[in-house]
């Protein structure tokens, strides 16, 4: 059953509210406020904010779209082609980019996702320069190949991964790790495909640690005390995740591959509240925190997000060995399986598409999604056509007025009530003392002492608007605290 393909409407996005509300104060606060700790503010992250506020604003541009038979028509809105900012030009990347991998690049083989994640006390070297973000791209790529190598007794052996970079973990902190999506195995010179059997990955993680470290050292980005203190942790702070099993889909590939590209933040998470300037950010339950809420300023919030935003021009995605530019043509032999586990695995090179077909276009990335043609006339069905583009501010009003989309600033419902302070929309510190003077103002003291003295604590639970519930996972207050009524 297709569904209705309805424009966003990006004003009522509350991270363009943020934006339109905070970013002239950000702007002028970032050099005292958050230079020290995040380092200078790139010209181009500007250029990345400031183009996403008019990404999908039909108010500063659009192709008209026209229907050749009835003349109905429709404004298609120009987009920024932001990354790791805009929510909606991200996605479009990973929703393209994604479906590449998993259906095109990568071959009928196993794979597996590998995150390499680093101690807190080295992400601060990665903070003010993420050029040196390559180690940990090469650093993490070579103890993979070398591992798969030993295993296999291939010494030539080629790798076939996607790697990419996430400098974000809950909360928007700066959390520098790796996401390797690789084929369990490696490729001989002739085009032979060795499958590696699954098995624990404790010595690939100590291998990467090892190595990270000593890259580090010879880069004199630690120093040796650091260096010697750091091996002898007990628990080292590196870990490396490979998940239980490898996929053997297209569709597990591509789902794979889009967790890689993802944005930094959702928009499903964040709740503006104009009244106070303050971003109410919701996630997992932090385990530092004991709560899964954390409450931002505007200005706070915009200098977490842009910190993430890569440099013009800078990769944050890598393909290496057989899925890399120079080798991606190499013709494989056919893929036959094997009953034998411990005979070798081959598989197909990848059908040859065209430069235009590797990137899919915006009709076919809403029919893929939306299983509806988004050209298609909904008086007549027939094709609409562009029929020009309009920039001038007059004509523009005119025409959105004509189909009466001209709109000011949308407004977003309230937060919810407790366990913020309506005024500050400082978190609480004990939301069950709110609840006990309440459940006191109804019964009476009397009453009160009796009935709170026998029941059983549990987390406040708040609806909110999006029908979803807040639960505020917090320990109960100490038996003592009732007897005080």
């Amino acid at each position: 059953m297709p569904s209705i393909y309805q424009p966003r409407r990006p004003r009522a996005s509350p991270l363009w509210q943020i934006v339109h509300h905070a970013l002239g104060e950000f702007l002028a606060t970032y050099e005292h406020c958050h230079r020290k700790a995040c380092g200078p503010l790139r010209p181009d992250t500007i250029d990345v904010v400031e183009r996403f506020y008019c990404c999908g604003d039909l108010s500063t541009g659009f192709t008209r779209l026209q229907c050749p038979d009835c003349g109905h028509e429709r404004l298609l809105a120009f987009t920024c082609k932001g990354r790791h900012f805009c929510p909606s030009c991200h996605q479009r990347r990973v929703r393209s980019t994604g479906h590449w991998i998993g259906h095109t690049l990568c071959h009928e083989v196993p794979h597996r996702q590998f995150v390499f994640t680093m101690p807190r006390p080295l992400r601060g070297i990665f903070r003010k320069r993420r050029h040196l973000l390559d180690l940990l791209f090469r650093t993490s790529i070579e103890t993979l190949r070398d591992w798969f190598r030993s295993r296999l007794d291939l010494p030539d052996g080629q790798l076939a991964a996607v790697a990419a970079v996430q400098t974000f973990g809950d909360y928007l902190v700066f959390h520098p790790h790796l996401h390797v999506l690789a084929a369990t195995g490696l490729y001989d010179r002739e085009g032979t495909f060795h499958e590696l059997p699954v098995e624990g990955i404790e010595p690939l993680a100590e291998l990467f640690r090892h190595r990270f470290l000593a890259v580090l050292r010879a880069e004199k980005l630690i120093s040796e005390k650091k260096l010697r203190q750091l091996l002898a942790w007990k628990h080292s702070g590196f870990s490396l995740d490979a998940g239980t099993r490898p996929v053997r889909t297209a569709v597990g590939r591509q789902k794979l591959a889009e967790y890689l590209l993802r944005a930094p933040f959702s928009l499903e998470k964040i709740t503006w509240v104009e009244k106070t300037r303050r971003v109410i950010y919701r996630s997992r339950t932090s385990w530092r925190t004991k709560r899964n809420f954390q409450v931002f300023t505007a200005i706070d919030f915009l200098a977490a997000a842009v910190e993430h935003i890569p440099a013009k021009n800078q990769h944050t995605i890598r393909y290496y060995g057989r899925y890399s530019n120079k080798s991606r043509g190499l013709e494989v032999r056919p893929w036959k399986p094997s009953v034998d586990p411990a005979a070798p695995h081959t598989v197909p090179a990848p059908p040859k598409r065209s430069a235009r077909n590797l990137r899919p276009l915006w009709r076919k990335l809403i029919l893929r999604i939306w299983r509806t043609d988004p050209l298609i006339c909904p008086c007549c069905k027939g094709l609409m056509r562009p029929k020009g583009r309009l920039q001038r501010p007059e004509e523009i009003q005119f025409f959105l007025q004509l189909h009466g989309l001209w709109e000011g600033i949308i407004d977003i419902p309230p937060p919810p009530d407790p366990p913020y302070d309506i005024d500050t929309m400082e978190p609480l510190s004990c939301p069950f003392e709110r609840l006990l003077e309440r459940r006191r103002a109804a019964a009476g003291p009397a009453s009160f002492a009796d009935r709170a003295s026998q029941a059983e604590w549990q987390a406040p639970e708040l609806p909110l608007d999006d029908e979803r519930i807040l639960v505020l996972d917090a320990d109960p207050p100490p038996a003592d605290e009732f007897r005080e009524f």
